[in-house]
C-alpha cells in the first residue's frame, strides 16, 4: 500500500533518486487493481488493472499521471470504473471511442456532414430530400470548408439573419433543415458534433402567414389560355403540367414527375392515374381519377410514343421528367441570369408575362379545391381527392379509397374550368404585348 505522504515525498525527492534502470509498479493493497507505474525514465503514472468483460482479458487503464491527479483522485476513479465493470461495460474501450468521436468532430467539415446528412437520413427518409440539399446551398458556401463542430449559434444566427433580409421563409426553411442535421449528427451512437447550435436559436424569418391564395375566375381563364401563348415564357410541358395541377388536384410535384406506366385506362372512361408509394406522403399508393379534361392536357403532352414520362424535360430523351423546381422558376422567371456577351440576361416569367399577382404552383392545387367545393363537391370527398389524412387511428384500417366519390369530385371540377375559361381568350385576357416583350 502507498500513501499520499509516500508519493509526495517522491514527488519532492524525485530528482534527487537515481533512474532506475528497469520500470517497475507498487500496487495499492487498499484498492484492488490500483497500481503506481514508474517508466525507466522516472515518469510515474497511476492506472487500473482489471478484467475486460467484452474482450475478456486483464486490461490497463492509464488513470492520470502523478503529478496532475493525487492518490485519493485515483482511487475515486477506481471506484467509478468498477461500476461500470459490474455493468459489464469497459472504461477503456469507452475512453476510446469517445476519444476517436471527438478527433472525428474536428476533422468532419461542414461539407462533409451535409453530404452525410443527404446521404444517411435525407435520402432513405425524405422524398423531399432535394429540397434538404437546396436549403443547404448557402450554409455550404459559408462553412463548407470548417470543422462542423467549430459552428456557433451566432454564426447560424448571422448567416440565417442575412437570408431572412431578402427571404424570410426560406431562412425559417434553411433554419429547420440545419436543427434537423445537427439534431442528427450528435445522436448516440454516432456523435459526429457535440452539440446543436440551432437548438435555442428563435424563428430567425420570423413567423409565417399561413397561404391562403385562390385565383379567381378571370385569373384562372388568364392563366389557362396564357399557358397556350406561343410566346410564353416556358417549355410545353412545364405548361401542360402546371395545367395538370388544376385539373386533378395533385402537388405539382407529383404531376411532374407522372410517368406513362401509371396512367391506366387513359382510353376508357376510368382513366387514373396510380401514384407510387415514393411519390406520396406516408408512403401510400393512392389513386387519382382524372376527368376527360384532365386526360385531353395528359395526352396532348404524350407527342412521342417512345417516351416513358408524360412531362419530359428538354434536356432528355422522353425518360427523364422536368425538375421538380421547373414549375415554380418557370412562374417566377429569373433576375441576374446568366451572362451573355457584356450583359446580363433575364428570363420573365409566366407571372409576369401574364400580367398577373403572385401565386405558386401550389396555389392551382389550393384554387382547384375551391372550386370543386363552389361547384357543390362535398368538404370530405375534396379532401380525399387532396389526399388529407385525419391521422385518426381509424385511418390504419379504413382501407376504403372512395374513388367513386373523387371521380364526382374531378368531374365536377372539369365542368365548372370549362365554363370559368369558356372556348378562347377575348381580347381582354391575352397578355399585354409590352409585357411579353
Amino acid at each position: 500500500m502507498f500513501t499520499d505522504a509516500q508519493t509526495h515525498r517522491q514527488r519532492n525527492q524525485s530528482s534527487e533518486v537515481p533512474t532506475r534502470e528497469r520500470p517497475h509498479r507498487t500496487a495499492d493493497s487498499s484498492c484492488p487493481g490500483l497500481y503506481l507505474r514508474v517508466t525507466k525514465n522516472g515518469v510515474k503514472t497511476f492506472a487500473l488493472k482489471y478484467w475486460s468483460p467484452i474482450l475478456a482479458k486483464t486490461v490497463t487503464l492509464v488513470l492520470g499521471q502523478h503529478d496532475d491527479i493525487t492518490l485519493n483522485d485515483a482511487k475515486r476513479k477506481v471506484g467509478d470504473h468498477r461500476k461500470e465493470i459490474a455493468r459489464d461495460e469497459d472504461p477503456r474501450a469507452r475512453k476510446r471511442a469517445e476519444r476517436r468521436k471527438a478527433a472525428n468532430a474536428e476533422e468532419l467539415s461542414f461539407d462533409q456532414l451535409a453530404d452525410r446528412y443527404i446521404a444517411e437520413y435525407a435520402k432513405p427518409n425524405k422524398d423531399s430530400w432535394r429540397n434538404d440539399e437546396h436549403y443547404l446551398k448557402r450554409p455550404r458556401a459559408a462553412w463548407g470548408r470548417l470543422p462542423a463542430a467549430t459552428v456557433t449559434d451566432d454564426m447560424a444566427a448571422e448567416l440565417l439573419d442575412e437570408i431572412a433580409e431578402t427571404a424570410p421563409v426560406s431562412a425559417n426553411r434553411t433554419q429547420s433543415v440545419l436543427h434537423k442535421m445537427f439534431s442528427w449528427a450528435k445522436q448516440p451512437g454516432r456523435k459526429l458534433v457535440q452539440t446543436n447550435p440551432l437548438a435555442d436559436l428563435d424563428r430567425r424569418g420570423g413567423k409565417e402567414q399561413s397561404r391562403d391564395r385562390v385565383l379567381t375566375d378571370h385569373e384562372v381563364r388568364t392563366l389557362w389560355w396564357g399557358l397556350d401563348h406561343p410566346d410564353l415564357p416556358a417549355d410545353r410541358e412545364v405548361a401542360l403540367a402546371l395545367k395538370t395541377i388544376l385539373t386533378t388536384m395533385v402537388r405539382p410535384y407529383q404531376a411532374a414527375l407522372m410517368e406513362r406506366a401509371e396512367l391506366i385506362g387513359i382510353d376508357s372512361e376510368d382513366a387514373q392515374y396510380s401514384m407510387p408509394r415514393h411519390r406520396v406522403k406516408k408512403r401510400r399508393e393512392v389513386i387519382v381519377p382524372l376527368s376527360d379534361l384532365a386526360v385531353e392536357v395528359i395526352k396532348e403532352a404524350i407527342s412521342d410514343d417512345d417516351q416513358t414520362v408524360v412531362f419530359p424535360s428538354k434536356f432528355s430523351d422522353g425518360d427523364v421528367p422536368v425538375a421538380r423546381a421547373s414549375l415554380s422558376q418557370a412562374l417566377a422567371g429569373k433576375k441576374n441570369g446568366k451572362k451573355v456577351g457584356d450583359n446580363t440576361e433575364d428570363r420573365t416569367g409566366i407571372r409576369q408575362f401574364l400580367g398577373m399577382e403572385h401565386f405558386t404552383a401550389h396555389d392551382l392545387r389550393r384554387t382547384a379545391a375551391t372550386i370543386a367545393r363552389r361547384a357543390g363537391a362535398p368538404r370530405p370527398e375534396v379532401k380525399a381527392l387532396l389526399d388529407h389524412l385525419n391521422g385518426a387511428v381509424t385511418d390504419v384500417y379504413d382501407k376504403y379509397d372512395m374513388l367513386k366519390e373523387k371521380r364526382q369530385v374531378v368531374n365536377l371540377l372539369a365542368s365548372e374550368l370549362r365554363r370559368i375559361v369558356g372556348d378562347g381568350p377575348v381580347v381582354a385576357d391575352a397578355p399585354d404585348s409590352s409585357v411579353a416583350a
